[in-house]
């Protein structure tokens, strides 16, 4: 087992070498997968394995964000609203073309396709933000602050290594107004964008970190997260924009639990080389991508996991835009 958590986190900036298995450098997604199924972490974020047919939820998803992204720098360098949609759309079209097939991505999902992708993107353009009253805060060089990249010192050490372990992740950007400052995100979903929809996002490691993390790490005193609920069906797409909210106790408790309670755990289980399954929660999400892999011997398992599944490293380290 050591030399194979070795192996697998050799690269991987977000591990330590002096602990097999110990992450030193922790998001919002390998926090979640902890507290989900410690197996379920092991297997995804410290052994990197995946599934061969990556989540076309997660794509798409990609997709968007790129698209808004784009959208955001150009603007802010002083292009027009239909020249930064001329642009999102011939970015879109190449990074949706399979160069090796000679053909477009394919999806056979009915409400998330390529087609559906091109129309939403231009509808949410046209829409929430040619006139988003929300403005993208710039930087002194000009440049709007998206995609940001960032890392914070957790103030927990692990004893075993003696290394402090950080908090890290991305960003999709920081916005301002009526003076106040606002970390701004988008979801999609094929379901109705109901109250219950914008719940499901309280409590929630995600935004919980990215609050602490536009303070911390940006210097912003942000008053509260906002989500553009993107809902997409077939042949239509619906937009809707709602506040996640995050109180100064509620943050306190929560980066207290994570550095008392969360990080001391994963230290443990990498210590002890042991991450237990959590069975009760195997049917959840649509069903763990491993309940196959936990559903055997686990004298099988490997050959199983290198059958049918490859291997990606989960890195939140790699920078994707300014610390």
């Amino acid at each position: 087992m050591t030399s194979e958590i070795i192996e697998s986190t050799a690269s991987n900036s977000s591990f330590s070498k002096l602990v097999p298995g110990l992450q030193i450098a922790v998001d919002s997604t390998s926090l979640g997968e902890f507290k989900t199924c410690e197996r379920k972490y092991y297997l995804g974020i410290v052994l990197g394995w995946r599934q061969r047919a990556e989540s076309v939820h997660l794509i798409f998803g990609i997709w968007v964000h790129e698209a808004r992204e784009i959208y955001d720098a150009l603007r802010a360098k002083g292009a027009s609203h239909d020249d930064s949609v001329d642009t999102v759309l011939d970015s879109l079209l190449r990074a949706t073309w399979n160069k090796g097939l000679k053909r477009p991505w394919i999806s056979d999902h009915k409400e998330k396709n390529r087609l559906s992708l091109i129309l939403t993107v231009v509808w949410y353009l046209d829409g929430l933000a040619k006139e988003d009253p929300l403005a993208t805060v710039l930087r002194k060089d000009g440049s709007p602050m998206v995609e940001l990249s960032f890392r914070f010192d957790s103030r927990f050490v692990a004893k075993s290594s003696n290394e402090a372990v950080m908090l890290c992740g991305h960003l999709d950007r920081i916005a301002e107004m009526g003076g106040a400052s606002y970390i701004s995100d988008i979801k999609t979903t094929t379901h109705s964008l109901s109250p219950q929809f914008f719940d499901q996002f309280t409590p929630g490691n995600q935004f919980s970190m990215y609050a602490i993390a536009g303070r911390v790490a940006f210097g912003f005193q942000i008053k509260s997260l906002i989500v553009d609920g993107i809902q997409v069906g077939v042949n239509f797409s619906r937009f809707q924009r709602g506040l996640v909210a995050r109180s100064e106790e509620f943050l306190v408790e929560w980066l207290d639990e994570v550095t008392q309670e969360w990080l001391p755990r994963m230290e443990s289980s990498a210590k002890s080389q042991r991450w237990i399954a959590n069975d009760k929660v195997c049917d959840m999400y649509g069903g763990c991508p491993f309940r196959p892999v936990c559903s055997r011997p686990p004298s099988s398992r490997n050959q199983w996991l290198k059958a049918n599944y490859v291997k990606r490293i989960w890195d939140p380290l790699q920078i994707r835009g300014d610390v």
